[in-house]
């Protein structure tokens, strides 16, 4: 038999565990190296081993702060997915987008390291699945632990598999469908499923974990970033957007092949249903925080505050899937959290002037209305509290100062200097870049927050309703006032709240790697040809002065097509002939 990737990832006898220490899970989870070798009837033959065995399947959940030199790690060769969007541009000369997507290089034959947006074989999402489905096949042999406790541990693993699938379904579309997990004698020729069948499968195992996970988490102090009840609804819901969206929902494919011949990369018409169950399962969600508690935005009355608590915080009852990789940030070349200390200082994170510009007035009026109140001499001054938490502009506070991106600043140390040359900085999760923000912070990916349900609700119920409900409104709203900004502009047409909340989230989830998939499911052509430009700022005695300028020219703004919505298979994988089509155009 040929050998496959899915073969070798679930015949694997041995499994390696943490030894018999006790692990606390918010403050010790995989801090601690792997150290012992045993077999997997030693395994669930204890709790504590199972357990740790579970622990692992967490550890390989996606984590969008770049980490280390491993695939998964070294995503996009350290740049971030923002880099390939609307909202951010890159001038690290090394990382994947300059080396393989500003420059048209991307293609299938390069599709399976760590410089591409997601690696197949690397990304450690079989490893992943591998994991929950040896659990859920095990966990009854455990003779330490309740039924209850049993099923519960049963759904985190199903957790496991369903997120590890959402993100392989938003990247690829049709995946094959591993239900079980596999040994070195059975046939593991599995070919691509549809796209809706990839969409409902997934649906199917978050319905089965919501039944057995607990509302809230237990001792949050030690167990914070465990799946629960919130986390699977609103992964649902994520699951169902993007399936309801028209890059899979559509009267026709975004592009013609085999693999589109065959529904793979899209559901082969136009289901309007389909809306209406992703509004259903975001309604589910809040209805359930509105009876039960628990969960909710973060709102002190400190808009900034707020706001960075919302995403950085763990624990914060508004991130409903918080992933991590350990306790607290490393040092710079430790081989962990290499984003936090280096990669923005050599360009990776350099927001766009269009991204600048979305965001309104600090009372939400856009910059650009009659009235509005902007200064073309004071350009940053009174905007939304967002900006000045996602972008470092000019004038802000920083390091117990004011940020000085003028050229020859100290943020804009020369014209040329990379971490700063679109002539902004990055904000979001570096927050003052010093000691107390980055070395040894306490960290963790906000990989869904519950802003981006009441944001789902809203989107979905204006395309089921052929134009905004109150309840839209009201969803997109809260969102609005939690950062002091007013409320939507009332009667706006189907389209024109469309654009509202993609917009909404794009302001709220700037470099949380939302942009980018919301770009590709509503297939924004524009986005990708839009040309982008950065702000040269000089100071003269106390005067400053503001000078556009385009950014570097990337392959797709004159050379667009369709191809770049879904990522490509590595060739090696399709030649191992399992049934793996191609996606179109690569």
């Amino acid at each position: 038999m040929k050998e496959k990737k899915i073969i070798y990832i679930f015949a694997m006898l041995v499994l390696i565990v943490t030894s018999c220490e006790k692990v606390e899970f918010g403050n010790e989870f995989l801090d601690k190296p792997p150290s012992v070798d045993v077999t997997k009837d030693t395994i669930f033959n204890s709790l504590e081993l199972a357990q740790r065995y579970l622990w692992q399947g967490y550890s390989t959940l996606p984590y969008g702060l770049n980490l280390n030199f491993s695939a998964k790690g070294n995503k996009l060769g350290m740049d971030l997915l923002e880099s390939l969007t609307d909202l951010n541009h890159t001038f690290m000369p090394w990382g994947g987008v300059n080396q393989l997507y500003y420059n048209g290089q991307y293609n299938a034959a390069v599709a399976d390291n760590s410089r591409v947006k997601y690696s197949y074989t690397g990304e450690e999402s079989w490893d992943g699945i591998r994991i929950g489905w040896v659990f859920i096949e095990n966990a009854d042999l455990i003779p330490d632990a309740s039924p209850e406790y049993i099923a519960q541990l049963k759904a985190e693993a199903k957790m496991l598999i369903a997120l590890h699938y959402t993100d392989m379904f938003r990247h690829y579309g049709g995946m094959p469908w591993v239900d079980h997990a596999y040994t070195p004698t059975e046939n593991t020729d599995l070919p691509r499923s549809t796209s809706k069948e990839t969409m409902n499968n997934i649906v199917a195992l978050l319905d089965e974990a919501i039944a057995d996970l607990p509302w809230l988490t237990d001792d949050p102090a030690n167990w914070d970033g465990r799946f629960n009840k919130a986390a699977a609804m609103g992964l649902k819901a994520r699951v169902l957007l993007f399936g309801a969206s028209p890059l899979f929902n559509d009267n026709q494919p975004y592009l013609a092949g085999e693999a589109s011949d065959k529904n793979y990369t899209w559901h082969g018409n136009y289901d309007p249903d389909l809306w209406a169950q992703a509004a259903q399962a975001a309604k589910d969600l809040l209805d359930r925080v509105a009876l039960e508690g628990g969960y909710g935005l973060k709102n002190t009355g400190n808009p900034r505050q707020d706001f960075q608590d919302a995403y950085y915080d763990r624990g914060n009852g508004e991130v409903l899937i918080s992933t991590r990789v350990r306790y607290r940030s490393g040092f710079r070349f430790d081989g962990q959290y290499y984003f936090y200390q280096s990669a923005a200082g050599y360009g990776t994170a350099c927001p766009t002037k269009e991204y600048v510009d979305m965001f309104p007035m600090a009372d939400g009026t856009p910059i650009d209305a009659t009235g509005s109140g902007w200064d073309p001499n004071d350009p940053w001054a009174n905007r939304d509290p967002r900006l000045y938490e996602t972008v470092l502009v000019n004038g802000d506070d920083f390091k117990g100062r004011t940020a000085e991106l003028w050229i020859n600043g100290r943020e804009r140390r020369n014209i040329n200097f990379n971490g700063t040359k679109s002539g902004f900085g990055i904000k979001k999760f570096l927050l003052d870049q010093n000691g107390a923000t980055s070395f040894q912070s306490v960290v963790h990916w906000p990989y869904m927050r519950l802003a981006e349900v009441y944001l789902t609700y809203a989107e979905a119920l204006n395309e089921v309703n052929g134009g905004p409900t109150a309840e839209a409104y009201a969803a997109v709203n809260l969102i609005r006032n939690r950062v002091g900004l007013n409320n939507l502009t009332p009667g706006l047409s189907q389209d024109e709240f469309r654009e509202a909340v993609l917009l909404e989230r794009a302001l709220e989830f700037g470099y949380e790697e939302v942009r980018w998939f919301d770009i590709i499911r509503w297939k924004k052509e524009d986005a990708f040809k839009t040309k982008l430009h950065g702000v040269n700022t000089r100071k003269v005695g106390n005067t400053f002065s503001y000078e556009v300028f385009e950014l570097p020219e990337r392959f797709w703004q004159d050379n667009f097509s369709p191809k770049w919505y879904l990522s490509a298979f590595p060739p090696d994988e399709i030649n191992k002939g399992y049934g793996l089509v191609q996606n179109p155009g690569w």
